[in-house]
């Protein structure tokens, strides 16, 4: 097991991409991805921190070393420095212009990922009629012909593991593909595991989905919209939000690379912090490259597009 998925487990996130994880951050709820590691031999404790939520970094610095298991970080060897919070803008910035700048030639590790997210893709089956039909109902949600089969499948019984146990137990999910933004390949799902009645239980990444999208549309001419859950991306559909792909997490929205021919981009908002920051890192990105940004927001009173379906409340803000 590599070093980034024991951490992984440890801080209760998963892997992402190449030396990145997404877990959550300190006082956030298990279900939470708003707090990127990322493993450098350069850095002092061997990995940076960093919060879409907008926590203190010194926070998630302790956060990650305590569940690590290594010792409280204490001042000293110029390590104690004020660092002024322009400074950290510009390495927000720097190391998400980074990430999402180009591919990357993908290791033995990533490749036994892909190879274990295809499996269980290529079990599935077509979601009309099944659980999945049940759990979108319930969010006021419905299956069309261009998601059901080639985007979005159900696994009557999905690895998933049980926290508590250790082991390894078998429940029904919906499954979602991620497709490659070079490519176009599957190389990673996205897993909603489900109760008997279609409620969710909790859901999980497994593969590569660095640089890769839940494409629910696959025609895209000059204009794309992007959010961070399916269900959030499947309202905005029903509003008539479209061409729009999933990106499964927020920090994926940090990253999310600029694409040739995509002259406008809408970016999906939520309501909180970890949403707002990671639009603003995005949305500064391809503004600079000269591309039109969008920026869709829920009502005040929704968290997300989904929330907003019934009411039609939201918004939509040119940048």
């Amino acid at each position: 097991m590599t070093a980034a998925r024991e951490i992984a487990r440890a801080l209760g996130g998963e892997v992402v991409g190449r030396n990145i994880l997404l877990c959550p951050g300190p006082g956030h709820s298990p279900k939470d991805r708003s707090l990127q590691i990322t493993l450098d031999a350069r850095a002092p404790d061997g990995v940076l921190v960093h919060s879409f939520a907008g926590d203190p970094w010194q926070d998630c610095r302790d956060y990650v070393r305590e569940r690590l298991g290594l010792p409280r970080w204490e001042p000293g060897g110029e390590q104690d420095r004020r660092i002024h919070p322009a400074r950290i803008r510009e390495f927000d910035r720097r190391i998400v212009g980074q990430i999402a700048s180009a591919p990357r030639p993908r290791t033995a590790d990533d490749l036994a990922r892909i190879e274990r997210a295809r499996a269980i893709w290529d079990e599935a089956r077509d979601p009309r009629g099944t659980l999945v039909e049940a759990y979108l109902c319930i969010r006021r949600l419905t299956l069309d012909d261009d998601v059901a089969g080639t985007t979005l499948r159900f696994h009557s019984r999905t690895p998933w593991r049980n926290e508590t146990t250790g082991q390894t137990d078998r429940v029904p999910a919906l499954i979602a593909a991620f497709r490659s933004l070079d490519d176009d390949e599957i190389t990673a799902i996205h897993r909603i595991a489900l109760t008997p009645d279609g409620h969710k239980l909790g859901r999980r990444m497994l593969g590569l989905v660095q640089r890769a999208a839940i494409k629910l549309d696959n025609h895209i001419d000059d204009e794309l919209a992007i959010g961070e859950g399916v269900e959030t991306c499947l309202a905005a559909r029903m509003l008539g939000i479209r061409p729009t792909w999933a990106l499964g997490a927020v920090g994926m929205i940090s990253h999310f690379p600029l694409l040739p021919g995509i002259r406008t981009l809408r970016l999906i908002g939520e309501a909180d912090a970890a949403s707002e920051h990671a639009i603003a890192l995005c949305g500064e990105r391809w503004q600079r490259a000269g591309r039109r940004v969008r920026v869709i927001k829920p009502a005040l009173d929704c968290k997300d597009l989904n929330d907003a379906l019934g009411a039609h409340a939201y918004d939509g803000m040119a940048r």
